[in-house]
């Protein structure tokens, strides 16, 4: 099933929380000495490992925030993308995301297609779409409401 806009964003949300509060911690937290850059530089390097890595290596390949928001990046077979490949589409997302001060995830989210598969740019790049892993009678009957019914005649058979 084809994950709403709202889930796609409030997992990005939730993971780049985390992100937010080490910088705000080493910018703010660390006493003024020598190295200080350093050290803040390897915070922060360490606080994207352990929120956006880290969970990747898990068992269920999701960040934190796509496993609250019960979503999942998957290849366009519908197999379970190389770890190489999550990590890499996730480096390039934030990469971008912080060259381009925030410009990428405005064009990557008007790109947003949800008619039938879920895919940004960074999905097309890495050839990947995500995927809603709820299957609640409460997610169905919300996603069949918004539907329209242009959505609806055009669905795959």
């Amino acid at each position: 099933m084809v994950p709403r806009f709202e889930k796609r964003v409030r997992a990005f949300a939730a993971d780049m929380s985390g992100l937010i509060i080490a910088v705000i911690l080493t910018a703010l937290g660390l006493p003024n000495f020598e190295y200080r850059s350093i050290v803040q530089i390897s915070i922060l390097t360490a606080a994207f490992f352990l929120i956006i890595i880290l969970p990747i290596l898990s068992k269920s390949r999701q960040t934190f925030g796509q496993r609250i928001q019960k979503i999942k990046v998957m290849n366009m077979d519908d197999t379970n993308p190389s770890i190489l490949k999550l990590i890499l589409r996730e480096l390039f997302k934030y990469l971008a995301s912080t060259l381009t001060f925030g410009v990428y995830l405005i064009v990557a989210f008007f790109v947003l297609s949800e008619k039938h598969v879920s895919r940004t740019l960074h999905d097309y790049i890495f050839k990947t779409k995500v995927v809603d892993l709820d299957t609640s009678p409460h997610n169905m009957r919300v996603n069949e409401a918004i539907r329209t019914k242009t959505m609806k005649d055009t669905d795959l058979k």
